[in-house]
């Protein structure tokens, strides 16, 4: 019998070495772990919210006939780290048949305007996604080159001055250096470079007091710290200049 059994050693290694010669050793492990009770039944995906469930299992590359022994977690963590949402991730095996995925998403932050598109961007100014789903109209709008790198701090300015925050359509990154801010009315808000804060606070009182949002305007600048221009609509600068008109005093004619 020990002679069997060294013959059919013999003839098993050469096979196995038949097969890694000819790259056919692992569908034939994959089967035979698979047989043996170690087939993948179950995927399962902590921390998921913004991601693509289904997305996640393809990167995992598992089929009802893969076996939990022949997977490679690291290729599969690899793969599931690549998609924009996800911040980290660990892929793990539970035996006999499970698969366990935790992840830690990116959170959407702001959505950013560059070139005519919008792209939802996390707090420090990653792009995650190109595409835009209604829970993420509500985010604050950034545009500009650069402005995503910098969306924490154009939030921040935005909420600065909570009695006109719910006015203030998006932040314009101007030049990379300064922000514009744009009502929902269109009215456009001219900001500093140095000290914005404090700028937007001088429009929120004018507001209180003034209602100076609510007039016929276009533009309010106030990147002079002792000055404030407004620009009015052609259709209220016209109404201004025919009024100014009617005050003139009219020239009395002379006598020749």
């Amino acid at each position: 019998m020990s002679g069997t059994y060294a013959a059919l050693g013999f003839l098993g290694a050469w096979v196995g070495y038949g097969m890694a010669l000819s790259g056919d050793w692992r569908p034939t492990a994959e089967a035979l772990t698979a047989a043996a009770g170690f087939r993948v039944q179950s995927i399962e995906i902590q921390g998921l919210a913004e991601s693509d469930s289904t997305e996640i299992v393809d990167r995992i590359d598992v089929t009802a006939q893969s076996s939990l022994m022949m997977l490679d977690v690291e290729r599969a963590r690899q793969r599931v780290a690549e998609i924009p949402w996800v911040s980290d991730v660990s892929v793990k095996k539970l035996y006999p048949h499970r698969i366990v995925v935790s992840l830690n998403e990116r959170l959407p932050f702001a959505l950013w305007q560059d070139d005519g598109r919008l792209k939802v961007v996390d707090r420090t100014g990653a792009v995650m996604s190109e595409t835009i789903l209604a829970r993420h109209t509500a985010l604050p709008l950034v545009v500009g080159t650069g402005a995503n790198a910098r969306a924490e701090e154009a939030v921040d300015l935005m909420a600065s001055a909570p009695s006109i925050r719910s006015r203030v359509r998006a932040a314009v990154l101007v030049a990379e250096r300064r922000w514009n801010l744009v009502t929902v009315e269109g009215v456009e808000i001219r900001l500093p470079e140095e000290d914005p804060k404090a700028a937007l606070a001088r429009v929120a009182q004018l507001q209180a007091t003034k209602r100076l949002l609510d007039r016929d305007i276009v533009a309010v600048d106030v990147r002079a710290a002792d000055k404030l221009f407004v620009r009015l609509s052609d259709a209220a600068a016209e109404q201004r200049k025919e009024m100014n008109k009617a005050r003139m005093p009219k020239k009395r004619g002379t006598d020749t």
